[in-house]
């Protein structure tokens, strides 16, 4: 009889990605989005949304998980590896560092400096201003696409073509400013 457990097992091919922000700024789309392009690079993906009341400004949750085997968990991220914080102030206000691991990657949609950002033991700290390449390039501030691309580059979880590909099927009509977006956010992506 093997014993259960709520994290994740040991290994290297399975990454928990945790996305936080509210809702209206395509967190859970944001979610799917990232999955379907893991599944066009040949892994496994799974998108677990949560949120409260379905109401605009409403925290909104979702966990990624992505893998080169069968993905058996079916809950909530236990220790993501990346966390993406798309809505610029929710970090100070929700517990979005819960159970991260200790080397992992914080990649937050701001205008701050790096300098100003919390910090890991052992992880990396990007940021980007994805609202502001979305009001640039989509005229609306919705930073999930953005984000992503960013995301693609700070990682290499996924690759940009696979991205691309998924927002061309998903937005037809709005797919090349979305990607435009996604570029945008890689160019721009300060690293600490």
């Amino acid at each position: 009889m093997t014993p259960t457990t709520t994290t994740p097992p040991q290994t290297s091919t399975l990454h928990e990605i945790r996305l936080v922000g509210r809702g209206g700024q395509g967190i859970v789309t944001a979610g799917e989005l990232l999955g379907e392009a893991a599944l066009l690079d040949g892994k496994f993906a799974q998108s677990i949304p949560a949120f409260g009341p379905e109401r605009r400004g409403a925290l909104a949750t979702c966990t990624v998980r992505l893998a080169q085997g069968e993905i058996l968990l079916r809950c909530s991220a236990a220790a993501p590896d990346v966390l993406l914080a798309i809505d610029p102030t929710i970090w100070r206000q929700a517990p979005v560092f819960w159970g991260l691991k200790p080397d992992a990657t914080l990649l937050f949609n701001t205008t701050r400096p790096l300098a100003d950002l919390p910090a890991r033991p052992d992880g990396r700290v990007c940021a980007v201003d994805a609202t502001g390449i979305a009001i640039e390039f989509l005229g609306r501030p919705i930073p999930n696409t953005a984000m992503l691309g960013a995301f693609a580059v700070a990682t290499g979880l996924v690759r940009m073509e696979s991205l691309e590909a998924v927002l061309r099927r998903r937005f037809p009509e709005k797919a090349e400013k979305n990607i435009a977006a996604a570029r945008a956010a890689q160019e721009r992506l300060q690293w600490a």
